[in-house]
């Protein structure tokens, strides 16, 4: 199985030119489909972004 790359909020914020918060509040309402966000038991939250597919969502190829 091929290893999936993943990005952190704050990365995709910065591609977007928007702050993480804003990343993150999409992937919670589900407004976004290059990831996930999943709430613990304990009420934190984590996030998966899925490089391959935020980069494709953007119309880039590769981070530069």
């Amino acid at each position: 199985m091929d290893e999936v790359e993943t990005i952190t909020p704050a990365e995709a914020g910065k591609i977007i030119h928007k702050n993480a918060e804003f990343v993150r509040a999409g992937l919670r309402q589900g407004r976004f489909d290059f990831g996930t966000a999943v709430e613990s038991k304990t009420g934190q939250w984590n996030y998966i972004i899925f490089k391959d597919k935020f980069l494709k969502y953007v119309g880039l190829k590769e981070v530069n």
